[in-house]
């Protein structure tokens, strides 16, 4: 994101610089792939250069053989010296071995088109996690078939939280390029709830291969529903008191509304523009904490790690540890610019990790 990068004016522009490195090993811990780029950011409008809402998107095609591998993503802000590092690890399947292969999904919104209307390039949105606004949001994935003149059959299915179908269509594809992108458009207007699951699943011969994403949607205006409106209120705990929520929770839906909405517009940082760009960051991060910290017994933004998420943001480091030997599962979270550490520990073994007591300081100093 913009605001996350230190922008130096140069004549009557703002321009941020960063770097990124990316290290790939093989299963042999053996150095297969190494590069290093810089890219340079540029505005002319300096209330872009905190803006919450442009984020930056950078991407590399890297060529490797079929097999597992580890690799180390670095990204540093050459302006301010701050850096973050993210580790992942990823398969790669032999396409010799099986009759076909599908990706991963990928969600998206902002696109570019040839004079055809093909799309050419997209932004990818990786948390899968949306603003109510705009028409439509999009997903995406590959296919590669050993023989174009078989059938590959494409069903996708999107289920709502309470597990009903909320959308359904397949299509077939054959005597087409073995190699085919897929770009499917989804009418925002078809959905009223909060979390949906989308699964495709493509079938080639008697193959089927299923890939399965989350994608939510966040407020960026008032809530309509009593019920929903409850939970808006409740999830400001974090940066209200007690009193003040609870207080709230007990008026009637009219004052509720009223209540909701003089708070956050007092705390809108651009009134000139007609979104409410810290509203959207607030919820955004409360949907991005249910979305990837829930666990059996309890919703994802009232844990210990969502807690922390909604009120610092994501880290500039984690550190996890999920199988260390003698004792339990734990992560650290590094936030370097506003030098707090916080360590969770998973003491059940069933991903309830809880903030470690010797850091609650951390969270209020």
């Amino acid at each position: 994101l913009n605001d996350d990068l230190t922008f130096v004016k140069n004549q009557d522009r703002f321009e941020a610089t960063i770097q990124y490195e990316i290290y790939v090993n093989n299963q042999q811990k053996e150095a297969v792939y190494n590069k290093t780029t810089r890219q340079k950011i540029v505005t002319n409008n300096f209330d872009e250069t905190n803006s919450r809402k442009i984020n930056n998107t950078f991407s590399s095609d890297i060529i490797l053989p079929a097999g597992i591998y580890d690799a180390v993503v670095t990204v540093l802000d050459k302006n301010s010296n701050k850096q973050v590092n993210r580790k992942l690890h990823f398969k790669i399947d032999d396409l010799g071995k099986t009759d076909f292969l599908m990706s991963d999904v990928l969600f998206f919104t902002d696109y570019t088109t040839d004079s055809t209307g093909r799309v050419v390039d997209f932004k990818p949105s990786l948390s899968g996690n949306f603003s109510g606004g705009g028409k439509y949001i999009y997903f995406y994935f590959t296919s590669v078939v050993k023989d174009s003149l078989d059938t590959l059959n494409v069903k996708y299915t999107i289920r709502d939280p309470f597990n009903s179908i909320n959308q359904f269509n397949q299509y077939n594809i054959c005597r087409k390029p073995r190699f085919q992108e897929h770009f499917i458009r989804l009418n925002r207007q078809l959905f009223d709830q909060n979390r949906y699951e989308l699964e495709v699943a493509s079938t080639y011969h008697n193959d089927t291969i299923k890939a399965r994403r989350l994608f939510s949607f966040f407020w960026t205006i008032i809530p309509e529903s009593p019920k929903d409106l409850n939970l808006a209120l409740e999830q400001m705990r974090y940066i209200l008191d007690a009193d003040s929520v609870d207080w709230a929770l007990k008026q009637p839906y009219k004052e509720k509304k009223a209540y909701f909405k003089r708070f956050w517009a007092r705390m809108d940082p651009n009134k000139i523009t007609q979104k409410n760009e810290l509203m959207e960051e607030f919820y955004r991060r409360v949907n991005f904490a249910t979305e990837n910290f829930s666990t059996i017994t309890i919703e994802g933004w009232r844990t210990d790690r969502g807690r922390i998420f909604i009120k610092f943001g994501e880290p500039d480091d984690i550190e996890r540890h999920p199988f260390e030997m003698n004792t339990t599962p734990f992560e650290v979270w590094r936030y370097y610019n506003l030098r707090k550490v916080f360590v969770f520990v998973d003491r059940t073994g069933f991903g309830d990790y809880f903030l470690d007591p010797h850091y609650l300081d951390e969270e209020y100093n």
